[in-house]
């Protein structure tokens, strides 16, 4: 016979509702006693019935994550993040991609609610046409919380100030010397990507630059277009290509690097290269990638904390929403370096 929670109670003489919070590592139980009942459950090979559970509470202890597209190491990183802190509540977390198709991203909603998630986590596509599609979930009461500005929405959100961090490494740039700075990456109408960009835009007008159409590539961001851009800007003369270049993220700056190689250029001695994410690899890149590190273990921890306080508020408790926007912080390493005179 399965051990349940009662033969785990038995066992160690608590009560069944000590043994049942203690597994959801609520905070009303000590962490010695926690610890006890997880011990026990292990060693006496307990496994919670998540089906019958289901049917008894409504609730399936699972969260729906949608990203944009899993092949990115950004959505990887952060994924991994959200199933550590959901794991910590004992949630589970399902994902999906939407590989930046709208019509994929409302596919994958609705496969989530079919499957009865409790809540929903979603780095949206920020299509128009998704617009009503979320108002509708949100009118429904199902807690959902974007991870970015979507559409401008009145929506549950925890984001970063990505325009911040960008003047962040303009300011860098500039006062390693630098003022023709070059950006790279992508022109989709996407809220991070518009702040990144206006952040660049106002970054050199702080130091006196106006921005030059030339050197701004806004045609795709992924490493192979980084490496097409900014091998174009560096096959002209010296004093009329880019010293530094601003990339919209860390995977273009793999492009970017191999780019200065073939016109036989070292970075950060000829060509310094400012990334945006700061992905586990950025070390690993040679030189280390100088970056803006966004805190994914923050953002994780703010998500699950919301999913906690809204099913808490769904039990009796008071109604919760979550507008915040976290503080990217730069990052220098050794691919930026002051300008040779």
């Amino acid at each position: 016979m399965p051990i349940t929670i009662k033969d785990i109670a038995s066992e160690l003489n608590v009560s069944a509702t000590t043994v049942s919070r203690a597994l959801k590592n609520d905070a009303r139980i000590s962490v010695e006693v926690r610890e006890k009942v997880k011990k026990s459950a292990a060693k006496m090979g307990y496994r919670p019935n998540l089906m019958a559970k289901s049917l008894v509470s409504s609730r399936t202890d699972a969260i729906g994550l949608l990203v944009d597209n899993l092949s990115w190491s950004f959505f990887s990183e952060l994924a991994e993040r959200v199933q550590n802190a959901a794991e910590k509540h004992g949630y589970s977390v399902f994902i999906y991609s939407s590989q930046k198709s709208a019509g994929l991203e409302k596919a994958g909603v609705e496969r989530f609610m079919s499957r009865g998630i409790d809540g929903l986590l979603v780095y949206a596509t920020e299509k128009e046409e998704n617009r009503a599609f979320y108002s509708e979930l949100d009118k429904l009461g199902i807690p959902v919380l974007f991870f970015n500005h979507f559409l401008r929405m009145d929506v549950n959100c925890v984001t970063t100030d990505d325009y911040d961090g960008t003047i962040q490494a303009i300011r860098h740039l500039g006062s390693l010397g630098h003022r023709r700075i070059a950006y790279v990456g992508s022109g989709e109408e996407s809220s991070f990507k518009q702040q990144r960009l206006a952040g660049y835009r106002d970054g050199l007008n702080e130091l006196g630059v106006e921005a030059s159409p030339h050197w701004i590539g806004l045609e795709e961001d992924d490493p192979a277009y980084g490496y097409r851009k900014v091998k174009a800007w560096l096959a002209a003369p010296a004093d009329e290509r880019p010293t530094a270049v601003f990339a919209q993220n860390d995977m273009l700056a793999f492009g970017i690097y191999r780019a200065a190689a073939e016109a036989g250029l070292r970075v950060p001695d000829d060509l310094s290269v400012i990334g945006f994410d700061d992905l586990d690899v950025c070390q690993l890149m040679h030189p280390p990638l100088t970056t803006v590190r966004i805190p994914l273990k923050q953002l994780a921890e703010a998500a699950i904390r919301f999913m906690l306080d809204r099913f808490a508020a769904e039990a009796g408790g008071e109604a919760v929403r979550l507008k915040t926007t976290l503080s990217p912080s730069l990052i220098i390493r050794q691919s930026t370096a002051p300008l040779k005179q």
